[in-house]
């Protein structure tokens, strides 16, 4: 199906996006519309930690990005209205979905152009000029790696910390593939604007919002023996962030926007490089040297997650390769 009157928003202007009655009247009434939220999962929300927050002041609330719920879980959490910074387009063009992010209030983003985002932080500072929050994927795209607690996050948070004077407050949302519950961590206010340098800034976001998370692994995680784990673990892994990701009501292949990330100068160096070997022919003179590196990018290449994602992510109830 597609969504009447969603389209627009992939255009609307700082203007109109939204309006100042708009803005107020979602705040009036968030109250009810978090408790709806309550409801709206399979999975119980538990509030493990909730920070003393100022209750009329405007917050930047920023959270990690690990399961398809996660959004519903922190908003109803937050104890305030927060516009939400949403990404996915074809949840925009088709998912009824988003017409409770538009009673809630949401700002689209197209991840993949740099005047959207440059947009999008514009509209937020409206949003928080006006009294009222704003909720934020930093990490981009859900956090798919094995071992990060937190991807490298994109610098929204800091230029509106910077532009507004707003704080910061970093929220975790856990889940553990197959449990009852989501539960959600909340930090306390951090002042991002204090600091000079926006890598500094990220940094310490980053370092909080990972402290969040390993405080929700350590809490609320199944441990598992290594003698418990398959011949597989890392395929086996990739197979459960599918099935997550088959719980969504995508029309099509969505990979190359959802999996957006973070990338530095050095990232993207690093993957300018590699990419590079791709073309390197064995010889006798290189082989000792090129042979092994080579080796492990063929390895690498079997558990790249977008591929697996792009050949996977429809099949509902098949069996995955």
């Amino acid at each position: 199906m597609n969504t009447i009157g969603m389209s627009r928003f992939k255009t609307a202007t700082i203007e109109n996006f939204t309006s100042d009655t708009g803005i107020k009247l979602r705040r009036g009434v968030n109250f009810l519309f978090r408790a709806v939220l309550r409801h709206s999962t399979k999975e119980k929300v538990v509030v493990d930690r909730y920070p003393r927050l100022e209750k009329k002041e405007p917050y930047i609330f920023v959270s990690v990005h690990g399961f398809v719920n996660d959004s519903v879980a922190a908003l109803s959490t937050i104890d305030r209205n927060a516009y939400l910074l949403f990404g996915t387009t074809d949840t925009l063009e088709h998912n009824p979905i988003i017409y409770a992010a538009w009673a809630n209030g949401f700002i689209y983003v197209n991840r993949k152009e740099e005047t959207s985002r440059h947009t999008a932080i514009d509209k937020m500072e409206r949003v928080l000029s006006s009294g009222s929050s704003v909720l934020i994927f930093a990490e981009g795209g859900f956090n798919n790696t094995e071992n990060l607690l937190c991807m490298k996050l994109f610098s929204s948070p800091y230029l509106l910390a910077k532009r507004t004077g707003r704080k910061v407050v970093p929220v975790a949302p856990f889940y553990e593939f197959g449990s009852k519950y989501i539960y959600v961590n909340v930090g306390g206010p951090i002042d991002l604007a204090s600091y000079d340098s926006k890598e500094e800034a990220l940094s310490f976001l980053r370092n909080a919002l990972g402290s969040l998370v390993f405080e929700n692994i350590e809490k609320h995680s199944t441990p598992l023996r290594r003698e418990e784990l398959s011949q597989t673990p890392r395929l086996d892994f990739m197979r459960q962030r599918c099935q997550e990701y088959q719980k969504t009501s995508w029309t099509k292949d969505v990979w190359e926007e959802e999996l957006t990330q973070y990338l530095d100068k050095k990232d993207r160096e690093k993957n300018a490089v590699e990419e590079s070997m791709d073309d390197i022919i064995i010889t006798k003179e290189n082989a000792a040297i090129m042979g092994p590196i080579l080796v492990k990018r063929a390895e690498d290449h079997k558990y790249d997650f977008k591929q697996y994602m792009h050949e996977n992510w429809n099949k509902r109830g098949e069996k995955q390769t």
